[in-house]
């Protein structure tokens, strides 16, 4: 098999903790060390970060960090990558298998139209936090995502891929071609990608990019073929508790959806979770977690598969979602109100 080069963007920003095992898991990859080039996008960490990418033989590039993000470093790891693929690797990922790069590239030798890959599901590993543990069973961070349908992973529920996208089984992967109007949140956490696809039919600007809005980019030009390969990548979220957990969802739902200061940045997106034809589905999700059966019937089901007592928190997390960001929700429409009144 050809060996094409691969250049691996992963952003940082005092990720001591998680980096050097996510680096390493890469140089023991079984392929061509030659053919890897990875490129470290450094918001500016002030911990040991850039000393230890150091000894993985790195392009390190420090960005403004009262500019950087995830997605903003991603973005200029892309301009100056040279690889024929991309491999998006944050870093809080780790590769388990020594072969899953040749196992990821293989679909794109097999397919001369294929835009994208990633693996199928989450790594499972017993040993890890009670979160990271309920990540990787039900193959997402967000109960509603699953039960909207727009999971990028697959739970270990499930023992074949979803019907709805009609994939096409290979052996070792799974073929979609997606649809513009039903696209589940691909493109982070190792999503492999062809480089000059991307660059030349989607909008990476660092001020534009977001890994799953670049994939709707290229779906909606006809870049519709993916492939999902039976193996799993490690997310190591560094969530310490479940209060701790929602907490970050709150702050995040503030900062992300809810700010003024973000305005541009939401019409500037071109996917979201939540879309109106997804009303009722939001309705079912609202239901069933404040009645609680349904999460726990899934969770019983998954317990079948998997002996884990983490599927069970997954009625608590369903709950406090519901809960929690419609408290935020009303708290912020208050706050408009209020605003409205004084300024009157």
């Amino acid at each position: 098999m050809k060996y094409p080069t691969i250049s691996v963007i992963t952003p940082t920003l005092n990720s001591k903790d998680t980096i050097g095992k996510c680096l390493s898991s890469v140089r023991e990859q079984n392929y061509p060390q030659d053919n890897i080039e990875i490129i470290i996008v450094d918001g500016g960490s002030t911990d040991n970060t850039k000393k230890i990418v150091s000894d993985y033989g790195v392009k390190l590039i420090t960005v403004d960090r009262n500019k950087q993000n995830v997605e903003f470093n991603k973005s200029i790891g892309i301009h100056v990558a040279r690889g024929e693929l991309l491999l998006m690797l944050d870093h809080d990922n780790i590769l388990p298998d020594k072969n899953l790069l040749r196992k990821m590239v293989q679909p794109f030798h097999e397919h001369k139209d294929m835009v994208g890959v990633e693996t199928l599901r989450y790594h499972y590993d017993p040993n890890a936090t009670l979160l990271d543990r309920y990540f990787a069973l039900f193959g997402v961070n967000d109960p509603l995502a699953f039960y909207i349908g727009k999971a990028d992973r697959m739970s270990y529920i499930y023992d074949t891929y979803s019907k709805k996208y009609s994939p096409k089984d290979y052996g070792d992967y799974y073929l979609v071609r997606f649809t513009p109007n039903i696209i589940p949140t691909i493109g982070a956490n190792g999503f492999m990608v062809r480089r000059k696809t991307l660059v030349e039919n989607a909008d990476i600007t660092p001020e534009r990019f977001f890994p799953i809005d670049v994939n709707v980019d290229l779906i909606r030009k006809g870049f519709n073929t993916y492939a999902f390969v039976k193996d799993s990548i490690s997310h190591l979220t560094g969530h310490g508790n479940t209060i701790y957990y929602l907490k970050r969802r709150i702050l995040f739902m503030k900062q992300y959806y809810l700010s003024e200061k973000n305005i541009y940045l939401q019409k500037t997106r071109r996917y979201s979770l939540y879309e109106k034809k997804d009303f009722w589905k939001l309705i079912y999700f609202i239901i069933i977690s404040l009645t609680l059966i349904i999460p726990l019937v899934d969770s019983i089901r998954g317990y079948c598969k998997i002996h884990d007592n983490a599927w069970f928190i997954h009625p608590i997390l369903c709950f406090g979602f519901v809960v929690l960001y419609g408290y935020v929700m009303i708290e912020h429409q208050v706050k408009i109100s209020v605003k409205k009144i004084l300024e009157r």
